[in-house]
């Protein structure tokens, strides 16, 4: 693998983890958020919005979700904007 390879791969992962899923947000701790643990952190979230952003359909939002919620700027980012 080439360093540019390995460097870009690094940055990825740097850059998820900056989102990942912050304990303010997932209170029972098993890596996603549902509604209502969303609606706590965040109480302007509705469920249409929810539902955007629940990319996949099941009902939870999963760290890469959250990654995409906060760069499109569908949520604020907990870290900088709490």
């Amino acid at each position: 693998m080439s360093r540019v390879t390995i460097g870009a791969l690094l940055a990825t992962f740097v850059a998820f983890s900056a989102h990942a899923m912050s304990a303010e947000i997932d209170t029972d701790g098993d890596g996603k958020a549902t509604l209502v643990e969303l609606q706590a952190a965040f109480p302007e979230i509705t469920e249409d919005l929810f539902l955007e952003i629940d990319t996949n359909a099941d009902g939870f939002v999963n760290d890469e979700e959250m990654m995409i919620a906060v760069e499109t700027e569908m949520i604020p980012d907990i870290e900088t904007d709490a």
